[in-house]
């Protein structure tokens, strides 16, 4: 068993401070301040902007591939434009924790990744053949769970191709799911350029520090705001956690297209690779994790990197046990999806509570109920 060290944050925040003064917590020989400008440099150069760019050109061939299927809808262009959008909404789970800078300013996750989507909205907006995309009232309408009703919401291949070719309003529905597969490139788009030309990448580099707006703030706040989504909207509403135990399986991800499960480990997988610094290609650069040992955060016997590290993957080997589909795990496998639940929370205190107490970090987001 474990012994837990207790520590005070005012304890721990006087740790980071002495760290960054140069002194080690031992008064003995000084400790280097911990290079925070070149960890934030692999994150934008090798982490943000590499995923925003695969992110962009997910989204654009998306397009391309929804546009062929609205041009000629058939079985063999339904299935390329089911495929591709799989594919940049997995490659939105890898970027989903950096919500600020131009994410930010495009509100991305809002516009993006709203579920449940509402049916009787998009059903609407099909019927009228106007709409406003922009509006508050169509935020829960449009992004990847609205195309994923779109395009597996009838059910059968052949039933989503009679959607668009002889059903009633064919033609507005092709239009409706046009538009917002363009939308979604758009707003990837607005944000690559954002941190590309737009230049954000550079202010990021030179705002290294850890107050409330630096690039260590928001990558803290940001990475954590990620993890509780993934633990209560990915989880714990479809699971019933908040409604005394009663499952809603139509509350996952993807819930037509039933690849919940798979976007559940694309996100784990891409938090554990932002608290590590680590590539796309298993690189693993200086991130918190390096920070964290700088500052010799403890946690009981050990480190706090570790702890963490090791959580991440308890998390994944959870969801490994859960046999998909999700929407049907809920209800067939309850232990096993609660399992999950109890993984990602313990996962949470740890980055949520012990983390920024280490760093000096400020957590000043408002959580939220949905994704």
């Amino acid at each position: 068993m474990i012994v837990f060290k207790k520590y005070t944050v005012m304890a721990l925040a006087c740790l980071a401070v002495l760290s960054s003064c140069g002194s080690d917590k031992d008064g003995g020989d000084p400790k280097t301040e911990y290079d925070r400008q070149a960890m934030v440099a692999n994150y934008a150069d090798n982490l943000i902007v590499p995923g925003y760019t695969v992110f962009k050109n997910k989204t654009e061939a998306m397009n391309t591939a929804i546009s062929a299927f609205v041009a000629a809808p058939a079985a063999t262009t339904l299935a390329t434009a089911r495929t591709a959008y799989q594919e940049a909404y997995k490659a939105w789970q890898d970027v989903s924790m950096y919500e600020f800078g131009p994410a930010e300013e495009q509100l991305l996750r809002n516009n993006l990744n709203i579920y449940p989507t509402s049916t009787a909205e998009i059903e609407s907006n099909i019927t009228a053949g106007t709409y406003d995309l922009q509006a508050a009232d169509n935020l829960d309408a449009k992004g990847f769970p609205a195309l994923d009703y779109l395009l597996y919401g009838s059910g059968t291949e052949a039933a989503v191709v009679d959607q668009y070719t002889t059903g009633t309003s064919a033609a507005n529905r092709k239009k409706y799911l046009q538009d917002l597969s363009s939308l979604v490139n758009q707003h990837a788009t607005a944000v690559y350029n954002g941190w590309t030309s737009g230049n954000y990448a550079a202010t990021f580099k030179n705002a290294p520090g850890t107050a409330v707006g630096s690039a260590v703030g928001n990558l803290v706040n940001q990475l954590n705001f990620d993890i509780d989504l993934t633990k209560r909207a990915k989880v714990g509403f479809p699971s019933g956690r908040f409604t005394a135990g009663s499952a809603l399986p139509e509350k996952v991800e993807a819930y037509y297209s039933q690849t919940s499960l798979e976007l559940l480990k694309q996100a784990i997988r891409a938090e554990k690779a932002a608290f590590m610094g680590m590539t796309t290609s298993g690189t693993n650069g200086p991130g918190l994790d390096d920070y964290l040992d700088h500052v010799d955060a403890p946690y009981g016997n050990g480190k706090l990197s570790d702890a963490i590290e090791a959580q991440f993957n308890a998390a994944l080997a959870a969801v490994d046990a859960v046999q998909g589909p999700l929407s049907e795990a809920v209800t067939t496998q309850p232990q096993a999806v609660t399992k999950v639940y109890d993984e990602l929370q313990k996962l949470i205190v740890l980055t949520k509570a012990d983390m920024p107490s280490a760093l000096g970090v400020t957590i000043n987001y408002t959580d939220s109920d949905g994704d």
